[in-house]
């Protein structure tokens, strides 16, 4: 009797014992799988994190290539103004002229029409002048500064720059298309500022990193309404010039305490 007992628990224990390692056995084979199914997961992340970059890259060099054409639509209109409408307003000059010698009585209407002539050429040089960004011919930094100082010359405000040697040092590719994407912002960040900022003094700073390219604008004016409203044209201008480099605009500004507009673009 004893001798059944023994045997009958023996039995239980080995069923039991057996059962356990069926058991872990199984769990193995349940962690073994969901240790496959997290790997292929973070292969799939790993895969749609790069096809991210991937697109993100390639609308980054999409977008580069529009600005391209842009700036050679923009030369190529320059060169029809300068040449077509140049040469007009240098004849309708030459004809006043003539006709103030022949017509003496008329020089005084002839002189006002001789006026309007040389600010309508005036006009179309600084049109020309602007559409194509051909002050970086000689370095993003001699451009600023000429930007510079046409700003301070025409609004009365003092305009300093604040940048390290290494700012203005442009690699090839996506380095020089920033360059021509800093100019332009910086030329509608200023212009913003002389028609509405009421400032006294404007600071640019330039920092170019290892991989992106930041640019600040501040004035002392009298800032913008809080919240900061982005519906002008002069920042939703700048917006869509940040935006289309793959860049970021961040707008700080207090009423009475100026404005900072800081734009930060990616370089390869």
């Amino acid at each position: 009797m004893e001798i059944d007992i023994i045997v009958a628990g023996g039995v239980a224990l080995a069923t039991i014992a057996l059962a356990l390692l069926w058991r872990q056995h199984r769990l193995r084979r349940v962690l073994a799988e969901l240790h496959q199914r997290l790997g292929m997961e973070r292969g799939s992340r790993e895969l749609a994190e790069q096809a991210l970059v991937q697109t993100r890259q390639q609308i980054h060099r999409l977008n580069a290539s529009q600005q391209s054409l842009r700036d050679a639509e923009r030369r190529r209109i320059a060169r029809d103004l300068h040449d077509d409408m140049g040469q007009h307003l240098l004849a309708l000059t030459f004809e006043v002229a003539r006709l103030a010698i022949r017509h003496p009585q008329l020089a005084e209407p002839l002189a006002q029409v001789e006026a309007r002539l040389h600010s309508a050429t005036r006009s179309l040089r600084t049109i020309v002048r602007d559409l194509p960004p051909e002050a970086l011919e000689d370095g993003l930094q001699g451009a600023l500064q000429q930007q510079m100082e046409q700003f301070s010359r025409l609004s009365g405000i003092p305009c300093r720059l604040e940048a390290e040697p290494a700012a203005f040092t442009a690699q090839s590719g996506d380095g020089a298309v920033m360059d021509a994407v800093v100019y332009r912002v910086l030329q509608e960040s200023l212009s913003n500022i002389a028609r509405h900022a009421q400032a006294s003094e404007v600071c640019i700073g330039l920092c170019r990193g290892a991989d992106s390219l930041s640019l600040t604008v501040r004035d002392n004016g009298i800032g913008l309404p809080d919240p900061p409203a982005r519906s002008g044209l002069g920042l939703r201008g700048i917006a869509q010039r940040v935006a289309e480099a793959g860049g970021r605009l961040d707008i700080s500004s207090e009423p009475g305490h100026g404005t900072a507009l800081t734009m930060s673009f990616p370089i390869q």
